[in-house]
């Protein structure tokens, strides 16, 4: 089993790097205009696109793996918030372009073809639309046997340090981009998230009696404590101006 597919089975709705308090650290400090039409990238089990419903905000939001979108489905329904949820795939966006005024994307992009992805947020964006991009950085040099177990395991295509994200985000169009927070993992992490419960988490029936799925805790616990010095995150945010 594969980190994906462990945290489809949990329903985890805060995988995300600094988790749900950061979300909401990150909308308080860049506060998204009333009224703005919201895509949210690799929506997972929905819990930010269902916040951001809950605040007003006209969403849609995305995931290409069936069971995360029907999770998301039914947490928006026990919320009682409207999300226009589709399975979509990154790299080919199924909307026309200039369509959004904000994109948020929480730990997706890692998972794709950077260029190809940034390129789709800049595509669907209308002018003056901004692209908040949460996402994994490196901060140090990583060893390549490193580099294999992390990409092996989490599945990623490309682990980029701030100023390689930022010039892909220049290539892919963007006229002015800054990185928000960039922060390094440290064994504390979780203690914010108590201020967060989830109360809508849905772990499959046999989710905690499953041994893959107990492995592969196991295993993301023994990567991040072994070579969480080598990664942090930050919010990559890019502007569409033409």
């Amino acid at each position: 089993m594969d980190y994906l597919d462990m945290l489809a089975k949990l329903g985890v709705g805060n995988a995300h790097p600094g988790g749900f308090s950061e979300t909401i650290e990150q909308l308080k400090q860049y506060p998204i205009k009333k009224g703005s039409k919201v895509l949210e990238v690799g929506c997972g089990t929905g819990r930010t696109a269902c916040y951001l419903a809950s605040q007003g905000y006209t969403v849609t939001a995305i995931d290409i793996r069936e069971d995360m979108i029907e999770k998301a489905k039914a947490r928006a329904k026990a919320e009682n918030v409207k999300v226009v949820f589709k399975k979509g795939d990154v790299t080919s966006l199924p909307f026309g372009s200039n369509k959004f005024d904000v994109i948020m994307v929480e730990s997706v992009t890692v998972f794709t073809d950077p260029a190809i992805s940034c390129s789709e947020y800049f595509r669907v964006l209308k002018n003056k639309g901004v692209l908040y991009d949460r996402e994994m950085l490196v901060t140090n040099k990583i060893p390549e046997n490193i580099k294999k177990e992390m990409t092996e395991f989490y599945g990623f295509k490309k682990m980029m340090t701030v100023l390689e994200w930022t010039e892909q985000l220049y290539e892919s169009g963007f006229s002015h981009v800054e990185v928000w927070k960039p922060t390094k993992f440290n064994s504390d992490m979780w203690k914010k998230e108590l201020k967060f419960p989830d109360e809508h988490q849905q772990a499959d029936e046999d989710a905690y009696d499953n041994t893959e799925v107990f492995k592969a805790v196991k295993r993301y616990e023994e990567l991040m404590n072994a070579y969480h010095k080598y990664i942090g995150y930050g919010v990559m945010i890019g502007k569409k101006l033409l």
